[in-house]
């Protein structure tokens, strides 16, 4: 299972939303959220790009 956390993204200072395993401290990019001082209450519409290509090859994978 995996939600949408924010926090900044992983080349530069923009927030946007990551894609995070539950119970992880980690995005499927390798950003480590705890770290990136963003909260849950600080709003984005960007999401970031490597987190949602890897979670499409993992959905990608479970259909095989």
């Amino acid at each position: 299972m995996y939600e949408m956390k924010v926090g900044l993204a992983s080349g530069g200072g923009e927030l946007v939303w990551h894609v995070v395993s539950r119970h992880h401290d980690s995005s499927l990019c390798g950003t480590a959220l705890l770290a990136a001082g963003a909260t849950a209450t600080q709003e984005t519409d960007r999401h970031c790009a490597p987190c949602m290509v890897r979670l499409q090859q993992l959905m990608d994978a479970a259909r095989d």
